[in-house]
């Protein structure tokens, strides 16, 4: 009888592991991406960790300050707690619903909380939207 199970048990085993892996690699890149962008502000910043570095948003606010060259209203400081946290998550994500940029199932809580499939959605949108204007402010540069 297990032995009947056994394929579709290792089945789901690969394609969990897989996943896993799949998340680690998209996690690293993200980071790496990210802090390609901060190492160009003054002082410069870095993340380590994709999820627990962006949960105040003070970082992810500078992100997009970088990308975008404007300046951004945000709640800094020492003693910062989870209303902080929101009211910067809130702020990054109105900028960039004012870009017109489509945030699906993506909110505050979700993203001071650090949950992944929130975060890697968040930085794999904004990745798409500022590397596609780029390309394109570039294009019609030289066209």
């Amino acid at each position: 009888m297990f032995n009947s199970y056994l394929p579709f048990i290792l089945y789901f085993f690969l394609v969990d592991a897989n996943k896993d892996e799949q998340e680690r690699v998209q996690k690293k890149t993200f980071v790496n991406w990210i802090n390609s962008y901060l190492a160009k502000r003054n002082p410069p910043l870095r993340i380590e960790d994709l999820y627990s570095d962006l949960r105040d948003g003070t970082k992810l606010i500078a992100l997009l300050e970088i990308l975008s060259g404007e300046r951004l209203p945000v709640e800094k400081g020492r003693n910062m707690k989870r209303p902080h946290f929101l009211s910067n998550a809130n702020t990054a994500l109105q900028f960039l619903a004012s870009k017109r940029i489509k945030l699906v199932n993506i909110n505050s809580t979700d993203l001071v909380d650090g949950k992944p499939a929130v975060v890697l959605g968040l930085i794999w949108t904004i990745i798409l939207y500022f590397q596609v204007i780029s390309y394109l402010k570039l294009f019609f540069m030289y066209h």
